[in-house]
């Protein structure tokens, strides 16, 4: 079902290419991609804005239990200042929580740069809580950012191709590399998109057997570097 779903969004993505011509298209993906970088550089603004609503923060520190993956090592641990913690014991209680990219690589990263040691956080426990929504926050910022750059940048393009002349196509061999940049440009989307999977493995972790099950699903999403670049805190 997932892998239909990818190929279905990958089709489209092709057939909008071969509709619309090389030029508009090169000019769609290049626009796709300034619009993941403005929203990368601005995504920490917006979710500092969500973490300063205290209400709203404290519910999701208490909806994201970010404790029940350090129980999976030990419930004794969850207590312990993160700073006491060795390099060795870490590797071994994020391998056994068997946490979504990139929660893993941003708990190891926090704990190890304490970097929320001047907020009063210490222990292990409130480490793994505070990396999980300020994480989780980063992404839906970035993508929700990402909707609304790519739209307004979207809409100026169509203006342009809207026009008395529109926007030219190539006399020859238009068909074939409009349709290899739609691939390019659903790709894209794709892992952009995909972003939104460690969201959902933290909030519903049996979804883990759906996309490990599905070839497409499994590679979008373990080979996802986007998630890489989202700030973690």
């Amino acid at each position: 079902m997932v892998d239909i779903v990818i190929l279905l969004l990958l089709a489209i993505a092709i057939l909008a290419g071969f509709y619309r011509g090389v030029v508009y298209s090169a000019i769609s993906l290049g626009l796709s991609v300034l619009s993941f970088i403005l929203a990368l550089v601005l995504c920490s603004s917006l979710s500092g804005a969500f973490q300063k609503q205290e209400s709203l923060y404290e519910m999701m520190l208490y909806y994201f239990e970010g404790y029940e993956y350090i129980n999976e090592t030990s419930v004794e641990l969850v207590h312990v200042p993160a700073a006491q913690i060795g390099d060795t014991d870490l590797e071994a209680v994020i391998l056994n929580a068997d946490m979504p990219v990139p929660l893993d690589r941003a708990v190891k990263k926090n704990i190890k740069g304490q970097v929320y040691s001047s907020q009063g956080i210490y222990t292990l426990g409130d480490y793994f809580n505070q990396t999980i929504v300020d994480t989780v926050l980063n992404i839906l910022s970035l993508l929700v950012l990402f909707a609304v750059i790519r739209l307004l940048l979207g809409f100026g393009l169509r203006l342009i191709d809207f026009g008395a002349s529109g926007l030219p196509r190539l006399a020859r061999y238009d068909a074939p590399i409009s349709c290899g940049i739609g691939l390019l440009h659903g790709i894209l989307l794709v892992f952009i998109l995909w972003m939104l999977v460690p969201i959902l493995l933290v909030v519903v972790p049996r979804l883990s057997e759906f996309i490990q099950s599905s070839p497409l699903g499994r590679f979008f999403y373990q080979s996802n570097l986007l998630l890489r670049l989202v700030p973690t805190h």
